[in-house]
């Protein structure tokens, strides 16, 4: 699947102006709101349509205002679920999906009525009429009935904040077995960019109307600026650990990760023996070259230095502890204390400055991914 387009849209105030090269894979549509993603949607879907430019899917073209092609929405190969949609149809739920399944060729069918019912729990509503739906059943309705048509290209729109969350867990195997077993991408369109990365890594930025940004969530989040504008901030450490005793005593749970003891804060209902994981900022580490008796910090890691990198107005000390640790100090302190790569130091970190992932959601972040050489806090969008 190779989706192409260059169009542009005036709206009122508002000026859409996007190319993008969309290839076979999972892509989040990440911008904040007003930034135009339900617009490109729409006319990708044929909802809506450009004043000018071109739109093609696998070389055929949907949209060429020099050529005078504007292909009905119906006959677009694009299954789309979009926030504002008026489809006009009528009859009930039963009726719209068998009409839709029946309207694929035999050879394309990916998805049973009766397994699309199950899964979204329409069998409550089946011999309703359409026009008699709330929001979010239509919603679910309408994701039926786009899986039912087999297309080339599924577009959702914050489909998970329309249908709600208690279907995301069943729809994320979905999303991903569409693109991996069925070769049906999905452009999932969202201003929560945890709720993207629900699925994939590949984002493409949308910012007043413009494409900025496309690529990998790693390679877009080395470009200038934009990570204050995707809402995430870089993290340093995660450490998988195995919970090994609780001490209500000292108000800690004790665990191992890679061979390092580490105090935790006490979380009793995590059981012995259960594995973990748990993030530590590199600013939240200190540096000492000895360890050091009568101090308050329990976690005391000894390691040696194999590199120290100088980042901005810190230096990033690199330290094997049998387990990477990185730690952020400055260079004052690095010169004071005259460290060197090979030098033996103790990583020296507080109890409560370890976070658990799972109770990230309790804290002013959302989670942390985890996407090849980066982890990142998700922060709320403003």
């Amino acid at each position: 699947m190779l989706l192409e387009m260059n169009v542009k849209l005036r709206r009122g105030n508002f000026d859409l102006s996007a190319q993008l090269s969309l290839d076979s894979a999972n892509t989040g549509l990440f911008g904040k709101s007003g930034a135009g993603k339900s617009t490109l949607l729409g006319l990708i879907a044929g909802t809506l349509q450009p004043q000018s430019g071109h739109i093609s899917l696998d070389g055929k073209i949907l949209f060429d205002s020099r050529k005078g092609i504007v292909m009905p929405r119906e006959q677009r190969p694009v299954g789309a679920v979009l926030q504002t949609d008026s489809l006009g149809l009528s009859g009930t739920v039963r009726d719209n999906l068998a009409a839709s399944y029946q309207r694929t060729l035999k050879h394309r069918r990916l998805f049973t009525p009766d397994y699309l019912i199950r899964l979204l729990e329409l069998d409550q509503f089946l011999d309703q009429p359409i026009e008699r739906l709330i929001p979010g059943q239509l919603q679910r309705v309408t994701l039926a009935r786009s899986l039912l048509k087999s297309p080339k290209l599924l577009l959702l729109d914050d489909t998970f904040a329309a249908i709600g969350s208690a279907y995301r867990m069943q729809l994320l195997p979905i999303l991903k077995r569409l693109q991996n077993e069925f070769d049906l991408p999905v452009l999932y369109a969202s201003q929560s960019l945890s709720e993207i990365l629900e699925f994939t890594d590949q984002l493409i930025v949308l910012e007043y109307g413009q494409v900025s940004r496309s690529g990998s969530l790693r390679e877009v989040a080395k470009q200038q600026g934009i990570l204050r504008y995707l809402g995430i901030r870089k993290i340093d450490n995660i450490l998988p650990v195995y919970i090994l005793d609780h001490d209500y005593h000292a108000g800690s749970s004790m665990a191992d990760s890679f061979g390092l003891p580490l105090a935790l804060p006490l979380r009793p209902h995590f059981a012995i023996g259960s594995q973990t994981q748990v993030s530590i900022r590199a600013s939240d580490i200190a540096l000492s070259r000895h360890y050091i008796d009568g101090i308050s910090i329990q976690n005391q890691i000894k390691g040696r230095i194999c590199a120290l990198i100088p980042s901005g107005d810190s230096v990033i000390a690199q330290v094997d502890c049998g387990s990477t640790l990185l730690a952020e100090i400055t260079p004052g302190a690095c010169k004071n204390m005259a460290l060197q790569e090979g030098d033996t130091v103790y990583c020296l970190i507080k109890t409560h400055a370890i976070v658990y992932l799972t109770e990230l959601d309790a804290i002013p972040y959302q989670r942390v991914v985890n996407h090849g050489e980066g982890y990142y806090y998700l922060c709320p969008a403003n």
